[in-house]
């Protein structure tokens, strides 16, 4: 499987080529700036903080420990697949930058697959309308980052949707498995 087009290959150019007929100036700029806030240590270290205190300030330290699991975890998994398949990225007039390595999954879409699951699951949301905006916004975010990745072409649409869906099967298995020890505290202050 090695070096293969993968099923999608296809699908996958005539995507590409659509995307590469259609791009424009405002969205060429708006993906770059995407990808340099997601891949810039700065930035990375500032959200790692955030988050931090947010952690610390709401003592959210169970969601915070699927959180950080989910995501080394489905990393680890994404680099593994990359190494086993071996699939090469967009090149030519198909990408806008050139990223070394293979190509499929995608790393950023399973980790940013991975950590919005994981938090949807893992934490306590304080109302079913504070779920669905967290849901929208997380969505948003994930979708955001794997059409940027398409449209600058640093993958193919199908190395995105295996990222999303890799991630999304860890996020919500780590995101369980931090409720489990919840339910079995419930259960004993149930019982008389």
């Amino acid at each position: 499987m090695r070096g293969s087009s993968l099923v999608g290959g296809s699908v996958d150019t005539t995507v590409m080529e659509a995307v590469v007929a259609h791009r424009t100036d405002w969205a060429t700029a708006t993906a770059r700036v995407v990808m340099w806030l997601g891949t810039t240590s700065v930035v990375l270290a500032a959200c790692a903080l955030v988050a931090l205190v947010v952690v610390v300030r709401l003592r959210a330290y169970r969601p915070a420990v699927a959180a950080v699991g989910s995501l080394a975890v489905s990393g680890g998994a994404a680099v593994v697949l990359k190494d086993l398949v071996g699939r090469p990225r967009p090149s030519g007039d198909l990408t806008l930058l050139h990223v070394g390595g293979p190509s499929f999954p995608s790393t950023q879409a399973s980790l940013t697959a991975a950590l919005a699951v994981t938090l949807l699951v893992a934490v306590t949301w304080p109302s079913p309308q504070w779920r669905r905006a967290a849901a929208l916004v997380l969505l948003a975010g994930v979708v955001l980052v794997g059409v940027c990745m398409v449209y600058l072409g640093a993958h193919w649409p199908t190395d995105v949707l295996a990222g999303w869906l890799l991630g999304a099967v860890v996020g919500a298995v780590v995101g369980r498995l931090v409720l489990v020890p919840r339910r079995d505290r419930r259960r004993r202050h149930a019982r008389p």
